[in-house]
Parts: C-alpha cells; sequence; structure tokens
C-alpha cells in the first residue's frame, strides 16, 4: 500500500468480499448455534470449526494439545492470533428463553440463539475474515493464527495459557473477539476468587454450648470485609476496585452445630495488582478475626482429558494509548467506515487475562456482539455488524504491518 488510494481499494475489495461471503458465514455460525458447548463439553464445535478453517483454504489446521481449533493463514515474520470462545454458559431455565436457544432463528437481520453474543458470533467471523484474505490472494510480512478457543467461560486464560506455554506458539498481539459492539476495548478489569474459612467444634443442636459455632464466627469476618472497600484504590480508567461475598456454605446437617463455614469473594481489580497484593489485604482482615483466606485452584479438565488447573486470579491489562497495535485497529476502523473507533475497557474479564495481563503480549478487543445480550435468554448478534467484523479482522492483519513499518 503506497497511497491512500490504493488503502482505499483495497479496502473496498475487502468489504465487497465480506458480502459475498456472508450466507455461507451466517451458516457456519448457524451450524455452532446448533451444537450444545459447554465449557470442557466443546469437542463437536472444535470439530466443526475445523472444518470449516479447512473449507476456507487455511495453509495449516489442527487442534492444540488443549483441544483448541487453530487454523494458519501465511508465514510472515509478524505473529498475529484472533481468539473468540466457542464455549458458552449454561442454559438455567431453557423456558426462559424465546426461541429454542440451540436452534438459529433470524428475524430482521438478528440471529437469536445460545452463544451468538458470547461468543460463537465472535468465531464466525474471525475464520471468515481467513477466507476474505484467502479469497481475494491477499498476502503481507505476517502469520495468522484464527483461535476457537475453550475453556474461557470457567476459566478464562487457561486454554490460551496452554497454546503458548505448552505448544510454545507466542503470538507477537492478540485480537480478543468478545462483545464489544464494534468499539475497541483496550483493557479490562482483573477478577480474582479468594475463600474465607471458620473453624468451630460440632454439638448436637439441642446442647449448643457444648460446641462452637463456624457461623457465628464467619458473621465479624463478612462485616469487616465489607468495611475494606471504603479504603479500595481507584484507576482513572477502571473506577474503584470492588469485592463482593458470592458464596457461603457449611456441613449440611440441620439438626448440629456447625463445626466449619466457608464463603467464598469476587473481587474486582485493577490494572497492575497482584495474586500476593490481594491475598494480603484479605488475610490481613481476617486472621485477627479467626479466619483463613487463600485463592483456590480452579479445577479445569479439557475436553481431551488433560488437567490444567490453576489459581483463581485473573489480572487486567491496559494498552498503551502509544501502541502500533492501537494504531492498527484505528487506521483499520477509518478505512472501512472513514472514522475513527470508539475505545473504551471491559469491565467483565476475558482471555486477555494471560495474553496480556500474564504474558505480556499487547492485546486489544473488538467485536460485533453486544455484552447486553451475554449470557440471557436474548442472546443474539446482528448480522449486519458481524459481517463488518470480518471485514475488519481481514483487513487488519495488512494495517498492522503498514504500521510497524512506519
Amino acid at each position: 500500500m503506497n497511497t491512500r488510494k490504493d488503502l482505499m481499494e483495497l479496502a473496498r475489495e475487502v468489504n465487497n468480499a465480506s458480502r459475498a461471503l456472508n450466507n455461507q458465514m451466517v451458516n457456519f455460525l448457524a451450524d455452532l448455534v446448533r451444537i450444545k458447548s459447554y465449557t470442557g463439553e466443546e469437542g463437536p464445535a472444535v470439530e466443526r470449526t475445523l472444518q470449516e478453517l479447512k473449507t476456507i483454504g487455511c495453509d495449516k489446521v489442527w487442534m492444540d494439545s488443549a483441544g483448541n481449533a487453530l487454523g494458519q493463514i501465511g508465514t510472515g515474520r509478524n505473529l498475529i492470533l484472533f481468539n473468540g470462545h466457542l464455549d458458552t454458559n449454561e442454559i438455567a431455565d431453557e423456558n426462559e428463553w424465546p426461541h429454542p436457544p440451540l436452534e438459529p432463528v433470524i428475524k430482521n437481520g438478528v440471529m437469536y440463539g445460545l452463544g451468538t453474543s458470547d461468543c460463537k458470533g465472535g468465531v464466525a467471523p474471525i475464520v471468515y475474515a481467513g477466507a476474505i484474505i484467502k479469497t481475494l490472494g491477499l498476502s503481507d510480512d505476517f502469520t495468522l493464527l484464527i483461535m476457537g478457543a475453550t475453556l474461557e467461560e470457567d476459566a478464562e486464560g487457561f486454554a490460551l495459557r496452554s497454546l503458548i506455554e505448552k505448544d510454545g506458539i507466542k503470538p507477537d498481539v492478540v485480537v480478543i473477539c468478545e462483545a464489544s459492539d464494534m468499539t475497541l476495548r483496550v483493557g479490562q478489569r482483573g477478577r480474582c476468587e479468594i475463600r474465607v474459612h471458620t473453624t468451630g467444634k460440632a454439638a448436637h443442636a439441642s446442647h449448643p454450648h457444648h460446641g462452637e459455632n463456624a457461623i457465628l464466627k464467619m458473621i465479624p469476618i463478612m462485616e469487616a470485609i465489607e468495611k475494606m472497600k471504603a479504603a479500595f484504590p481507584s484507576h482513572p480508567v477502571f473506577g474503584k476496585d470492588d469485592q463482593v461475598i458470592t458464596l457461603i456454605s457449611g456441613p449440611h446437617t440441620p439438626n448440629t452445630v456447625p463445626s466449619w463455614c466457608e464463603i467464598a469473594i469476587d473481587r474486582r481489580l485493577m490494572s497492575g495488582e497482584t495474586m500476593d497484593s490481594i491475598l494480603k489485604e484479605i488475610q490481613n482482615v481476617v486472621e485477627p478475626l479467626g479466619g483463613h483466606a487463600w485463592i483456590p485452584d480452579q479445577p479445569v479438565l479439557t475436553h481431551t482429558g488433560q488437567r490444567l488447573d490453576g489459581p483463581s486470579f485473573y489480572p487486567g491489562f491496559l494498552l498503551s494509548e502509544n501502541s502500533p497495535l492501537l494504531a492498527a485497529c484505528q487506521a483499520t476502523h477509518q478505512a472501512l467506515w472513514g472514522k475513527p473507533a470508539e475505545v473504551d475497557v471491559w469491565k467483565f474479564s476475558t482471555d486477555a487475562t494471560y495474553s496480556a495481563g500474564v504474558a505480556g503480549i499487547p492485546s486489544i478487543g473488538f467485536g460485533p456482539q453486544e455484552a447486553e445480550y451475554c449470557h440471557t435468554p436474548e442472546d443474539q448478534i446482528d448480522l449486519e455488524k458481524m459481517r463488518k467484523a470480518a471485514a475488519f479482522y481481514a483487513l487488519f492483519p495488512f494495517l498492522y504491518c503498514h504500521e510497524l513499518r512506519q
């Protein structure tokens, strides 16, 4: 691309190709919606994605050791990873859904069905970005990896960690294709799970004075945990840290003084906080009151039978304003639609918790889905936004390479 005219012509070709391939992309998404793929049960959705990656002409297609679907286009120096996940949240009550969750329904340009917004509606356009690139015969100094990821709903980042640490594939940049409603996401708050345990002494409920009630010991601890929030730090982008007690459990014997009690705390973090710093804050509050605090391991079993257990700590990230990744994304948006994209951060956590938060790989979010429909019976995606997203993903690798040459 030597001139602005060259860039505008390329953007026009990409847009036209996205329209020509749109029906195939919609059909692929419909197939994915029909496949139940709860976390750890993604095998059939992975196989269907691998099939589509072969159909569009990827240079290499494989399933990695953790069971992620991967397609490669090109062999250039700059390794770009597009990441969208294939697992979905579980259906609580199918009767709450206006349409059967595993039967895709299209009305007024919108597809309804489980996973359309989180995140199969992100997987389809990254696959068809590859189709656009192959159809137009485009190339530059990049290797594009298209990843239909697993495990994200229950353990975001774990599958990506396996790709990088176990399989030895480390991208230069990562684009996370989660819900952003066609805006750019340059960061996210992190999250952490903390458990607190109190110990008492069991006794028959008819003689409670012979025991020590672990639930009563937990009450002042919970009050102290709530009071912590007043002193939490604040960030100019992410706002104030927060935490909430989400679970409480004890022995399931209603006629016995409980000998133990345990609570779970969901802590939301700003970028840069560590597992040790968060845990120490909690320990300083609960240990003087007789509680024991720790960060539990998240049990993770892949659909291929691998164990990927790891700490329930998911750091946040914030991309630099001067990042070439952000500049290339803005140039892509400008070339396609004549204006820069809106920029914000995610309030929820994504696979970028590992790529950016742990591995330090520049990562950014862009997706056609709308967050308000994620994990709801109104799960849906605007199909015109999905087509536009495919064009964005297809054009981006060229403008990223162009940005690096500047």
